[in-house]
């Protein structure tokens, strides 16, 4: 009888030997990496408050640097303007290309006008958010043409919430991640104070002022990945709305929409988990959370000896696999295991409490890392 297709987490001695790839890959936190909103200083003082001339500088630069990298096909340059997740999707699609002989395949979209969300000053890393309508050329905005990141549906076209990072003082602001609202979203209103910027909220604040939260910050992410694991009867359910990004990545993931499908007798897996990145917040206009945020999608097809360690491991059926993973693990014959690992960008409203549930209303990122045996 074949083994059922899925198992509700990776089981611990998979968990332990994804341990490397999540290193390599930008999974695990880093020594030093901070998960600090920038309300939380350095140490030093605080820089000034960020100015929309500053902000549009820092958009321009990075629209006309990737326009540029994509047009000479340079690699380099393109990195030059991202950090945090878009870097490493960025490499990964530099990887990709050099793998295939081909152009790097960069952000090649055609973005509108932008609205700026400029945060209260406070400490490094700090940040600023820009809304803008952004086009693929070739394709008619209102058709509703999709894309995927991980098993997440997401307009090809449509607003992008682009997050731009600076680490310290002296350092240039770079694109730290790009994610498009989904089918039906819409960035909410934000509160603001007198002198036009947005006030931040802890991470792990049960407040926004005066204002309860429905859940702290930094609890969006695993609750949402609760959902995404477990589907609608997962607990989380209770605190998490229905959605693309949360019950529609579970009913992808089960379709195997990652490419990923297990032959007879082998086992199916997946696992939404922290990314170890920096998150950020705005305070929304009815005292909640807007929150930026970044987590791994983790895919595995394995045999059953593979997942338990057993040894020696027993081989299953050669296990089929989309191209994209070619140039992590070649155009091979594995009958252990493929793993596949997304990294994924979300913004989410965390509501006051009594007003609903948290509504994960963007995503951005992609194919991260693979690995095969």
């Amino acid at each position: 009888m074949a083994l059922p297709v899925r198992i509700r987490r990776l089981l611990p001695a998979a968990a332990l030997a994804l341990t490397a790839v999540l290193a390599a890959a930008g999974c695990t936190r880093a020594v030093g990496a901070t998960s600090a909103t920038s309300t939380t200083s350095t140490g030093s003082a605080a820089p000034p408050a960020l100015t929309t001339a500053q902000a549009q500088q820092a958009f321009h630069r990075y629209v006309t640097t990737t326009a540029t990298a994509a047009k000479t096909n340079d690699g380099p340059l393109a990195l030059s303007v991202v950090t945090g997740p878009q870097r490493s999707v960025v490499a990964a699609a530099i990887k990709s290309a050099g793998y295939a002989h081909r152009a790097v395949s960069l952000d090649r979209y055609v973005y509108g006008k932008p609205t700026f969300y400029l945060p209260e000053a406070g400490g490094y890393p700090r940040f600023f958010a820009a809304s803008a309508p952004r086009d693929f050329p070739g394709t008619d905005p209102g058709d509703m043409y999709a894309t995927w990141a991980g098993s997440a549906e997401a307009p090809l076209s449509g607003t992008a919430l682009l997050l731009f990072e600076q680490a310290g003082a002296g350092a240039s602001w770079q694109l730290a991640s790009t994610t498009v609202l989904a089918f039906g979203a819409a960035m909410p209103p934000l509160a603001a104070d007198g002198d036009g910027a947005i006030p931040t909220v802890p991470l792990s604040a049960t407040t926004s002022g005066a204002t309860a939260l429905l859940a702290k910050p930094d609890v969006a992410g695993p609750l949402q990945a609760a959902v995404v694991d477990d589907g609608p009867a997962s607990a989380a359910s209770a605190a998490v709305a229905a959605g693309p990004l949360t019950t529609g990545m579970y009913r992808g993931a089960r379709n195997h929409e990652q490419g990923l499908t297990p032959p007879a007798g082998d086992v199916y897996q997946w696992d939404l988990e922290g990314a170890g990145y920096p998150s950020f917040t705005f305070k929304t206009a009815d005292g909640g959370a807007l929150v930026f945020y970044a987590m791994c999608l983790e895919s595995v097809v394995a045999t059953p000896s593979d997942i338990s360690k057993a040894d020696p491991v027993k081989p299953g059926p050669r296990i089929a696999y989309p191209a994209d993973l070619d140039p992590w693990i070649g155009a091979g014959h594995y009958r252990d295991s493929v793993q596949r690992q997304d990294l994924l960008t979300f913004a989410a409203i965390d509501p006051p409490a009594g007003a609903g549930k948290i509504h994960v209303i963007a995503v951005g990122g992609g194919l991260n890392f693979a690995a095969a045996t």
